[in-house]
């Protein structure tokens, strides 16, 4: 396999990674089993990500931009998914960030 089928096969797959994510994980609440399904494709997810850059990086470098935002979005998947933030501690953060602004209806 080329590198260039190896980035588009990457590729394919992770923006059905990220649409399976975001039917499943995003939209609604998912089950103790669908999230440990999910952990296990994203490490591997991942992992494939780290090898298409680290290959791109010598044959390909001007695909790296998107092989990078594509990392942080998968990073970013395991915050959201796994350690969502809290009602109590994103109202907190809103506070802080707004400081001037009147509290949101309905939390006080």
């Amino acid at each position: 396999m080329s590198a260039e089928e190896l980035f588009d096969f990457w590729l394919r797959r992770s923006n059905e990674f990220m649409a399976w994510q975001e039917r499943r994980f995003v939209l609604r609440e998912a089950s103790a089993r669908e999230l440990c399904e999910h952990s296990q494709q994203l490490d591997l997810m991942l992992g494939l990500t780290l090898h298409v850059y680290s290959m791109a990086s010598r044959s390909m470098p001007e695909k790296l931009s998107t092989i990078r935002g594509r990392l942080w979005q998968l990073e970013d998947s395991r915050e959201l998914v796994h350690n969502p933030v809290s009602d109590q501690e994103a109202e907190a953060t809103l506070d802080q960030v707004f400081l001037d602004e009147p509290a949101t209806p309905g939390t006080a």
